[in-house]
């Protein structure tokens, strides 16, 4: 193999940039929310907390700005680690973090026959097995695996056609929301939006909020999707217009849905669309009768849940390429396809792990929403302190900055924090007593990551 084989596409533009960072973040997760966050903190509180969750998250991405200006190589949180903590940090920090791209894949490869289903009823099919307390049907199996090929296939092709894939597909889905949010405004009542501060059941609608803001860390991630390809952008662009499209990024998906929020609690009093299966849907209904709207959110959902997908793919499939360069995983992972110029191994058996964990099926989601949610906020725990280790190295940053300095990044770690606790230890409060399943299932993935190691020192060693 040519050593041109081994080097990156140089295609990706700001627009690619900014698709990847909103793309990763904005799925169909939000459908499904939505009732619980009106549920939890009323509308005020919800839009207090995911603003504000919003604003410190694009602080954050301003702080992996910096990162990305001082280390502007493929690998994002793992090679931070690994040039700021050493070996040991990025080894963890790069298994830990494919777990959460792996896991998320899954997620995606569940949650698109679900919507399927929602959408064209009659293709629900038979049970085929009970797990984890959900029945995982035929339907579910068939659209996840051809889901999980049509991704796959997508970026062997490499980043051109999985990048322009991203952009069509998030710009279409910014467009369709917009008009959607703006009839909401439009067409709906302020007065719908009342009680604004008062929970259904009486709580506190502080405690309610609190709990969204911590979310936000799982909400509004999935940006760092810009920075896995930053060796991929076009010759022409440079290392802070690719970061200022990707905090860019954070800042639409946060206005995305607290705009959310405002446009269905508009259409109809709020309370009301609570009991409804999927509260968005039920709430901008009402605009046409016969449920057509609701029939073009769920393909827009779709659409939608297949670039996030899809973005997730690419991210693991550069986290394990960087973790080959570096000798932790096996060298045939930092292979590149000599014709797309893609990791064409590393994509396959991110492909595959997901697919195994499809398999478990619905009764899984909810665990997987945990568990990564428990990594991704210890990792930006870690991002944040590797960033304050380089600035006293070397106290210039080459290209950017981020905006208010030591103040903003400290306030950043200490936000990263509240919501990595939250996260840690919120399957314990939930099941008192018991050994959450989350941890269990990260204790095994660090075995097997551990295995992956080995595997790739003696391969080291005998070479």
């Amino acid at each position: 193999m040519s050593s041109e084989a081994n080097v990156p596409r140089r295609v990706v533009r700001p627009a690619g940039f900014f698709a990847l960072s909103f793309g990763s973040m904005v799925g169909s997760g939000w459908i499904i929310l939505l009732g619980d966050w009106l549920q939890r903190a009323a509308p005020g509180g919800a839009l207090l907390a995911l603003l504000a969750g919003g604003a410190l998250m694009a602080l954050v991405g301003c702080c992996y700005a910096e990162l990305a200006a001082r280390l502007p190589r493929a690998g994002g949180d793992f090679l931070y680690a690994l040039e700021g903590l050493g070996s040991t940090a990025g080894f963890v920090v790069g298994s830990f973090l494919t777990l959460f791209l792996v896991s998320m894949c899954a997620f995606e490869a569940t949650a698109l026959p679900w919507l399927v289903t929602e959408l064209i009823p009659s293709a629900q099919g038979k049970p085929l097995y009970r797990l984890l307390g959900e029945s995982v049907t035929s339907d579910a199996l068939v659209l996840g695996l051809a889901g999980a090929l049509t991704v796959c296939v997508l970026n062997l092709r490499g980043v051109r056609s999985s990048v322009t894939f991203q952009r069509v597909v998030t710009f279409t889905f910014i467009a369709v929301m917009c008009l959607l949010i703006a009839c909401g405004f439009v067409f709906g009542s302020a007065a719908n939006l009342q009680p604004m501060f008062a929970t259904p059941d009486g709580h506190p609608w502080s405690v309610g909020a609190f709990w969204i803001f911590a979310m936000c860390a799982m909400l509004l991630n999935g940006f760092q999707a810009a920075l896995y390809v930053i060796e991929e952008r076009a010759v022409d662009v440079s290392v802070r217009a690719t970061t200022l499209s990707m905090v860019a990024g954070i800042v639409a998906a946060a206005f995305f849905y607290a705009g959310i929020i405002l446009a269905a609690g508009r259409m109809m009093p709020w309370r009301e669309i609570l009991p409804a299966h999927l509260p968005a849907v039920a709430a901008f209904d009402v605009l046409i009768p016969g449920g057509a709207v609701g029939k073009i959110i769920l393909l827009v959902s779709i659409a939608s849940t297949a670039k996030t997908w899809n973005a997730l793919l690419l991210m693991a499939s550069r986290i394990l390429l960087a973790q080959a360069r570096a000798g932790m995983v096996p060298a045939v992972f930092a292979r590149l396809n000599a014709r797309a110029g893609a990791p064409a191994h590393a994509i396959v058996l991110i492909t595959l792990v997901s697919i195994t964990g499809m398999l478990l099926g619905k009764g899984a989601l909810i665990p997987i929403i945990n568990m990564a949610t428990i990594c991704i906020t210890l990792i930006l725990v870690l991002a944040l302190i590797v960033l304050l280790k380089l600035r006293r190295r070397e106290p210039l940053s080459p290209g950017f900055a981020v905006p208010g300095g030591l103040a903003s990044i400290l306030i950043c770690l200490s936000g990263a924090l509240l919501m990595a606790g939250f996260a840690f230890f919120g399957p314990l409060l939930q099941h008192p007593g018991h050994l959450p399943l989350e941890w269990m299932l990260m204790a095994a993935w660090a075995a097997v990551s551990l295995i992956f190691s080995k595997i790739a020192a003696r391969a080291r060693f005998d070479n």
